[in-house]
């Protein structure tokens, strides 16, 4: 006889079994999760010439090729991200009739000679709601087999959807994330109290009142709290409240975090002793003055300066001995580095600065994420998920009535030592084994 070869599924049907199959969406997460990994240990959203300076010219070319300084934000990452939500939501569309019939499906009877868990001697007169009453279930179901009628209930039938709102959980989180990304924006703003400004790409101005940092005993800081005040494009206050760590203030669709912290100082740069500029010189920046001929870097600052094992060090938070490390470039090259105190004047050349008035500035994140909601739904529905997949697995108990008796079977798809194990400590006082 000749062999008939089965028809070979189409092309673009052999794309849609790979989609949606489960080894697909465990290579996504396989790649997702090493390029996560890349994400944590590489500094993330620097310049482009922060990596250009910190690495070698092929691995700074990997990084620029591929954005690997912003590697949550780069289209192929989205993308990666887009694959793995079609992945997940054709396999959580194509399971759940199987699941939703596997949930409603009637036993099969057992085999009859297949020995049941238990015998409960008709002598004993013990009727089947009472065995299942005693096992924990509610009244019996009656279902008519090939082999006979047989009673059964089931208990934790949910327990089968498990895994699928895991899968829809991850689903809206990744979905979350990706409106998020797409729909959102991020900023910062920072500044010392009486600063004020607008907030990039939105209407609306934000003025910093107050900034207190709380130490405990041991002077580790116990909190950061940041007074703002937001204004609208007409200068209308619309909010005042305060930023602390975990306690972000809300405004308008906008969470402004407290996210940092620094010092600051007032400079006034002198030129052949004529006042050229004073500002606000914040830790980290560099000020280029007098057509770039001069540039002052505040490198560090020393609240409680104390010169220790030829190093500079700070003995406590307190601003008791300020000092500031400074970098100071003439004409584009490295000309001094030192550390100088609060009115101190330094010369170089024709010029000449003084740094005073120590104070701390309050760093803001600004974000508006219309994925949160969503990702907190997400993550109600994964921990549901997790809870039903390893709490409530579906147990049945199933009961055949004879002349000598009841005899019982108990079965899960997991766990089912353990429901044996607790079915034998509810039901062996009552039971006569055979």
């Amino acid at each position: 006889m000749r062999d008939e070869k089965q028809p070979q599924p189409s092309k673009m049907k052999r794309v849609y079994q790979g989609i949606h199959s489960m080894k697909f969406g465990m290579v996504l997460l396989l790649i997702i999760g090493v390029l996560s990994i890349i994400g944590t240990i590489l500094p993330q959203d620097r310049p482009l010439s922060f990596y250009e300076e910190e690495y070698n010219a092929l691995i700074y070319g990997i990084i620029e090729t591929f954005q690997l300084h912003s590697v949550y934000q780069s289209w192929w990452f989205i993308a990666l991200m887009l694959l793995l939500s079609v992945n997940l939501l054709l396999c959580s569309i194509i399971r759940l009739p199987k699941l939703l019939k596997k949930m409603k499906q009637e036993p099969s009877a057992p085999d009859p000679k297949e020995k049941g868990l238990f015998f409960f001697d008709a002598k004993k007169e013990i009727n089947r709601e009472a065995v299942f009453k005693k096992a924990g279930f509610s009244a019996p179901k009656k279902h008519s087999t090939g082999e006979g009628e047989v009673y059964y209930r089931r208990k934790h039938a949910v327990g089968h959807l498990g895994s699928w709102f895991t899968h829809i959980g991850l689903l809206v989180i990744i979905v979350s994330y990706l409106v998020g990304q797409i729909a959102g924006f991020e900023t910062f703003f920072y500044g010392v109290p009486g600063v004020s400004g607008s907030i990039e790409d939105t209407p609306y101005q934000l003025s910093i009142e107050d900034f207190t940092i709380d130490y405990r005993e041991d002077n580790s800081v116990e909190q950061y709290t940041s007074n703002l005040r937001v204004y609208d494009e007409d200068n209308t206050m619309i909010k005042e409240g305060i930023s602390s760590v975990n306690d972000p203030l809300r405004v308008e669709g906008l969470s402004i975090y407290q996210n940092g912290t620094g010092w600051a100082t007032e400079m006034h740069l002198f030129k052949e002793d004529e006042p050229l500029r004073s500002l606000t010189l914040y830790q980290g920046e560099i000020h280029v003055d007098d057509d770039q001929r001069i540039a002052i870097q505040f490198y560090d600052f020393y609240p409680d300066y104390v010169f220790h094992q030829g190093m500079p060090a700070t003995r406590s938070p307190y601003p008791n001995n300020p000092h500031l490390l400074y970098v100071l470039f003439y004409e584009g090259l490295r000309a001094d580095m030192n550390v100088v105190a609060m009115g101190e004047e330094v010369v170089f050349q024709e010029y000449a600065f003084r740094v005073e008035d120590p104070r701390q500035f309050t760093y803001l994140q600004i974000v508006r994420d219309p994925g949160i909601p969503g990702a907190l739904l997400g993550g109600v529905l994964l921990i549901v998920g997790i809870f039903t997949a390893f709490y409530l697995y579906p147990k049945t108990l199933i009961v055949r009535e004879g002349p000598k008796g009841i005899e019982l079977w108990a079965r899960a798809p997991r766990g089912e030592k353990l429901f044996h194990s607790n079915l034998t400590s509810r039901l062996k006082e009552e039971s006569n084994w055979e």
